[in-house]
């Protein structure tokens, strides 16, 4: 519980200075530059390769049954999921990523809100929701946290669902660079609070981890792209990647059926 308590405790802060460059870290964005229409663009663009990649799979994913958006902030991708699906619900562990995202999208009928501040998710039954997406959520919290969430996120599946996730999977850095890129990453986020006692954490699940934890859970890995979402200048646009990068984090995105 102590690790659940600081992470909502860093994504507060966040949420209270500067919502929108803490969820989307594009430096050029910092201090309030975002404006309303460009970020959710963003999440329209994402949600629209994530469907257009499952479309290529040969994936079909029923659009009647309720989707979730897990670590929503303000609703960047519910919003955009309610392009495709009749109900949509976010969680966050942030009640003001909760308060704003009910601001932002209290005309959109599709969209509901609900702040999930435990280590599980019990508020939902098994197999609520037919298809679920989280991205740049698992890498921000301690291994044991997100594994534990995954295996939340599988439960909430019905038969045939689909589950999207990124992560992680390693860190190219050598470590006095990666000593560097902790310094610097906890700069950048004192810089968004301005308070020295802030600091986000990234962390990283292999895939043969990844494989392993879902074996026997009743779900099928269809696909592993790499991805940009780990990159410092994330602007939400969601790109996929042929190679690893040379450096830095090697960020996948997992395409997950219950079967």
């Amino acid at each position: 519980m102590n690790s659940l308590r600081a992470l909502q405790k860093n994504w507060e802060g966040l949420a209270q200075r500067d919502p929108l460059a803490a969820i989307c870290t594009d430096p050029r964005k910092r201090g309030g530059r975002w404006t309303h229409d460009e970020f959710f663009e963003t999440g329209r663009q994402e949600v629209r390769t994530v469907v257009q990649y499952l479309q290529s799979l040969g994936i079909s994913v029923d659009k009647t049954s309720p989707a979730l958006d897990f670590g929503c902030g303000v609703g960047r991708l519910t919003a955009a999921l309610s392009e495709y699906f009749d109900e949509c619900m976010g969680v966050d562990i942030s009640p003001t990523m909760i308060q704003l995202a009910n601001d932002f999208h209290k005309h959109n009928p599709r969209c509901r809100f609900l702040l999930n501040d435990r280590d599980d998710l019990r508020n939902f039954g098994d197999a609520s929701f037919g298809f679920i997406y989280t991205s740049i959520v698992l890498q921000h919290m301690k291994n044991s946290l997100a594994r534990h969430y995954l295996c939340e996120l599988v439960r909430l599946l019905k038969p045939g669902g689909v589950l999207v996730f990124q992560i992680p999977d390693r860190d190219l850095a050598p470590l006095l660079q990666k000593i560097r890129h902790v310094v610097g990453l906890r700069r950048k986020i004192n810089w968004l609070l301005r308070r020295e006692t802030f600091h986000m954490e990234m962390h990283c699940l292999p895939e043969h981890q990844i494989r392993r934890l879902l074996s026997g859970r009743g779900v099928r890995i269809a696909d592993v792209k790499l991805t940009n979402s780990t990159q410092v200048n994330f602007n939400g646009r969601l790109r996929f990647l042929e190679q690893a990068p040379l450096r830095g984090f090697v960020s996948k995105q997992y395409c997950a059926l219950k079967v």
